[in-house]
Formats: structure tokens, C-alpha cells, sequence
């Protein structure tokens, strides 16, 4: 049984949105680095400067102070957290299918319920 909140916040997004989240999920959060996550996204703008210096993005394409992941941007400000495809964005995709926002609460219970959240978007893709 999937968890009413995590079906509550999956079903605020389009299709591709969802589709995009399960790619962010499955390509930049493990155990070995969701309390880092986690850490980064409740951190005020100098925590994350100050603890993340070297992960942070250094190009001049994105405004503001974003984790650097392998395919993705992580970005939090007052209570907003924003994953960007940036990968996908230097190929051209629209953003609209490559920027996905969450509340704060939202991400950090979806990044932590990795598992349920994979599983019901699994279920969603079958029922498409």
C-alpha cells in the first residue's frame, strides 16, 4: 500500500514531470547521499556554501546556488525546492519537461520514500 501523501504530491504533476522525477530519483539520490540531500535543501544560502563549496554549479546559465549532480541542478529557496535537467535542457528539451518544483516537505518526503514513490509511478506508467 503506496502512502496517500507521496500519491497526494505525485498526482500535482503532468506526465512528463512525473517521468522526470523518476529519472531524478533513479540517477541522483542513493543512501549514501539523501541526508546530504536533505541537508542541502534545509540549509540557509551560507550553510550551503559553506558545506557544499565544492559540489556547487559554477555556470552562468542558472541564477542562485544549486547542488550539482550528475544530470541534474538542485536548487531551495524560501520553502521551494527546483530540479533541473540540465542535460536535457543543453539538448534543447523545453523547460516546461525539464524544471520540475516541489514544496519543501514534498521533496524531502518523496526523496526519503524513494522505493513507494518509484513504485507508484511504476504503477502509473502501467496504467497509461
Amino acid at each position: 500500500m503506496i502512502d496517500k501523501q507521496i500519491t497526494d504530491i505525485l498526482q500535482l504533476y503532468g506526465k512528463q514531470q512525473i517521468f522526470k522525477i523518476e529519472d531524478f530519483l533513479l540517477s541522483e539520490i542513493d543512501e549514501d547521499n539523501l541526508q546530504e540531500t536533505i541537508d542541502f535543501v534545509v540549509f540557509d544560502d551560507t550553510s550551503k556554501r559553506t558545506s557544499f563549496s565544492d559540489e556547487l554549479y559554477e555556470g552562468s546559465q542558472y541564477k542562485g546556488i544549486f547542488l550539482e549532480g550528475n544530470q541534474y541542478l538542485l536548487s531551495s529557496s524560501e520553502g521551494k525546492v527546483m530540479v533541473i535537467d540540465m542535460l536535457s535542457e543543453a539538448h534543447g528539451v523545453d523547460i516546461k519537461d525539464t524544471q520540475v518544483q516541489f514544496e519543501e516537505a514534498n521533496f524531502i518526503k518523496l526523496i526519503t520514500n524513494k522505493k513507494e514513490t518509484l513504485n507508484w509511478i511504476k504503477n502509473y506508467k502501467m496504467e497509461k
